[in-house]
């Protein structure tokens, strides 16, 4: 793959790492409470992030994208269409004009460049070849939805106040200072850790590392939406640093849907010249 189709997919990658998503109906701002939260159990709060976990078969939306990746920034804007543990489509628009489509299932990745007539068939395992982070379609999806990535029922959480939010974090909190000074050489590869707003116990803020290889995945959530009785986040902030560079995305979103058929168009010209 050539230089100038791979900064294009990198920068696709990244702009599903900071879609947020919402619900379509009567939405009023509601801003998150940044008072000392008072003392919760570990089971209270698990159970509140478990009932705030974003329910949905399709979304789709329209975003504005800001990033900086690898020393470039770049502004353009972008429609997003998922079906829920299936596929994630994204077509990247330039002044209101298609320049790249992206389709990403449990295991292929499609691209297609319309401006150089390429386009790229392959496992869903290069995205982490290409961006040097531990990524799947659960986490895309995950940070997609405001939903805590990785999160398991079986694992065993911590819980804290932390500033004016509670932390649910793993391994033990007492844990993690230590394991980040060993990085590497740490017994424990993953740190799992996530902010929730002590009045309606949505995600503020959530962090991923991966201490083996030093890259982490960190999402800040703010501008909430009441939608439906839910809360959702109009503004994404994703930061993502791999083994060679840190990347920046700002989005912010409009015409959001839920649950209507969607189609999810990826037709390959003749014309088109295969990439590797």
């Amino acid at each position: 793959m050539n230089n100038a189709a791979r900064r294009i997919l990198v920068s696709l990658f990244a702009l599903i790492f900071t879609a947020i998503c919402g619900m379509m109906g009567c939405a009023s701002k509601k801003n998150l409470s940044f008072e000392k939260p008072e003392k919760k159990s570990e089971s209270f709060l698990n159970e509140k992030l478990s009932e705030n976990e974003f329910h949905f078969e399709t979304l789709s939306f329209r975003s504005s994208v800001k990033s900086q990746l690898n020393g470039e920034k770049t502004n353009c804007k972008a429609i997003v269409r998922i079906r829920k543990d299936s596929a994630i489509w994204v077509m990247i628009t330039v002044i209101g004009k298609p320049v790249a489509t992206l389709i990403i299932s449990r295991d292929t990745v499609k691209f297609q460049n319309k401006i150089k007539k390429e386009y790229f068939i392959g496992s869903v395992d290069y995205m982490t070849k290409l961006t040097d982070l531990d990524l799947s379609y659960s986490n895309f999806q995950d940070v997609l939805t405001g939903n805590a990535i990785g999160y398991s029922e079986q694992t065993t959480y911590d819980t804290r106040s932390d500033s004016a939010f509670y932390l649910i974090c793993s391994p033990n909190y007492r844990k993690i200072s230590k394991a980040i000074q060993l990085g590497a050489k740490s017994k424990i590869i993953y740190l799992y850790r996530f902010w929730l707003d002590a009045e309606s116990y949505k995600m503020n803020r959530q962090i991923v590392n991966n201490l083996s290889d030093t890259t982490s995945i960190e999402a800040g959530y703010s501008q909430y939406l009441e939608i439906e009785g839910q809360l959702f986040p109009k503004k994404h902030k994703i930061v993502m640093t791999s083994t060679k560079d840190t990347g920046v995305i700002e989005l912010g979103l409009s015409k959001i849907k839920i649950n209507e058929k969607l189609t999810y168009p990826f037709r390959i010209s003749e014309k088109y010249t295969r990439i590797e």
